[in-house]
């Protein structure tokens, strides 16, 4: 073989190995949303506004099922609201797609029979959180559920 074959070779290999570490790059970080989007709604069911203190990007914003927008802040304090109790919920059907290294966007199902700001709602929604990786720590930068027709 020729040096320049020997080149060729070695470069479609590097290429190679620089693929395959970055598609399973890919596939730790939709893993690890998965992870967080559970835990995401673990906390909001326990009121757990400390994980949503760590895990809500600056700039954070939700639109919820019934035609409300809420920044961190008043996302924060409606999970401080001991009111709002939760009797089931149930998250399902959780898709991630990856766009580098930095950006990741969920989008699931939650079925959930709760009281919240004083009105029952027992429902099933489709959303979508949009994840960023800030300095190591990845962060919800938006997320919007839509209720389902009939459900």
């Amino acid at each position: 073989m020729t040096t320049r074959g020997t080149a060729l070779v070695v470069i479609v290999a590097l290429g190679c190995v620089a693929l395959s570490v970055n598609l399973h790059a890919q596939g730790d970080t939709a893993q690890q949303i998965k992870e967080l989007q559970q835990q995401s709604r673990d906390a909001q069911m326990k009121n757990d506004a400390s994980w949503a203190q760590q895990h809500l990007a600056d700039g954070f914003v939700a639109g919820n099922s019934w035609g409300d927008w809420e920044t961190k802040d008043d996302f924060i304090k409606d999970l401080e609201n001991k009111t709002n109790k939760w009797k089931s919920g149930n998250i399902s059907e959780v898709q991630v797609a990856t766009f580098g290294s930095n950006t990741a966007v969920s989008h699931y199902t939650f079925t959930y029979d709760a009281e919240l700001r004083g009105t029952h709602r027992a429902r099933t929604v489709i959303c979508s959180d949009t994840w960023i990786n800030d300095s190591g720590t990845w962060k919800t930068a938006a997320t919007h559920c839509s209720m389902v027709k009939g459900k």
